[in-house]
């Protein structure tokens, strides 16, 4: 994916309750730039410094089908990718991804109908670009957890620091990329020790709408542009 040209394809921000697709789009080598992970949501904030979105339980999900492998046997390596989709749906708990506008991360929390739940999930990544259908990124493997304890005590801490590596061992991410998204993980981490934005917002205004049905996919949702 050429992140020199990144840019929105899309000026017009999206309203409130819009279904919109956000993806993680790679370089797949001679497939070209192609769409590694997807799912659904709603919308409920687009604006000039922060896009919401939320993706109640049932959202549609599409990821790569192929052999995985890595520490987890979860990572579908470019060679190993088919060229066709897992199509699942989005379990558990409804959540709600806050990105603020060119921040190589977004925030994740989870609603289950009642409440939030206590997890913080520091998803870090490409900034997101509005397209037709709605937001493109790019996933960085290596993430940030932070969580309240059951005696209030703030913790922080980094999650799949075994697969960035194993993505560095096999050449998929190169030095250079990989110290992008170890300072990306120093600067998360920071932000989230010191409870800074979003972790001190009022979330209140982005709970789900229960009544929202689960969004599904648009019949282009793979077609990189």
């Amino acid at each position: 994916m050429d992140t020199s040209a990144r840019s929105d394809r899309r000026s017009e921000p999206f309203a409130p309750g819009d279904p919109v697709v956000i993806r993680s789009v790679h370089d797949f080598g001679t497939r070209g730039d192609a769409v590694a992970f997807a799912v659904a949501g709603r919308v409920l904030v687009d604006e000039d410094a922060l896009a919401v979105v939320a993706s109640p339980v049932g959202s549609a999900v599409r990821r790569r089908a192929g052999v995985g492998s890595g520490p987890n046997g979860r990572l579908v390596l470019p060679e190993d990718w088919d060229g066709s989709y897992v199509e699942d749906r989005w379990t558990g708990a409804a959540v709600v991804r806050v990105h603020p506008t060119a921040s190589p991360w977004s925030v994740w929390r989870w609603h289950d109908g009642s409440d939030w739940l206590p997890d913080w999930y520091v998803n870090l990544e490409l900034p997101w670009i509005r397209t037709a259908i709605g937001f493109d990124s790019q996933d960085w493997t290596l993430d940030v957890v932070a969580t309240t304890t059951p005696d209030g005590t703030w913790s922080v801490r980094y999650k799949d620091e075994d697969e960035l590596a194993f993505y560095a061992s096999t050449g998929h991410w190169p030095a250079s990329m990989r110290a992008v998204i170890e300072q990306a993980g120093e600067e998360a981490t920071a932000v989230a020790l010191e409870r800074g934005f979003p972790f001190d917002a009022d979330w209140s205004g982005w709970v789900p709408d229960p009544a929202w049905p689960a969004p599904g996919l648009p019949t282009d949702w793979s077609v990189v542009r």
